[in-house]
């Protein structure tokens, strides 16, 4: 997982890099892209991590994603009303990163309720 998460830094920083040089066109959307290939690759790491866990770590996990769910449904529907109020639109990118922050501050406080 540490392999391909550095894999995927690199390749969304020179993604970056060089859409800066680059114009609109279909190279453009290949190029920006391209840190798709090592997110799909965490897919599988993951599933298998939880396949390999014992029962409670999937547990655990479980419900700190549906917290993470949970929380992330509540930003999404409280910022779309806001949204009708006038606020900008954010990038759909910000949904992702409210799920896993909120995953990884749910996780130790869901493993603390089972001491």
């Amino acid at each position: 997982m540490l392999v391909v998460t550095a894999a995927y830094v690199i390749v969304l920083f020179a993604s970056v890099e060089t859409l800066k040089h680059l114009s609109a066109g279909p190279l453009h959307y290949v190029v920006a892209l391209l840190p798709l290939v090592p997110v799909a690759l965490l897919v599988p790491i993951v599933v298998r991590y939880l396949r390999e866990t014992d029962e409670f770590e999937r547990r655990l996990q479980t419900e700190s994603l549906a917290i993470a769910g949970g929380v992330t449904a509540m930003v999404a529907v409280t910022y779309g009303f806001l949204e009708v109020g006038g606020m900008p639109h954010p990038s759909a990118w910000w949904t992702w990163c409210v799920l896993t922050i909120s995953w990884a501050i749910a996780r130790p406080i869901v493993g603390r309720y089972y001491r």
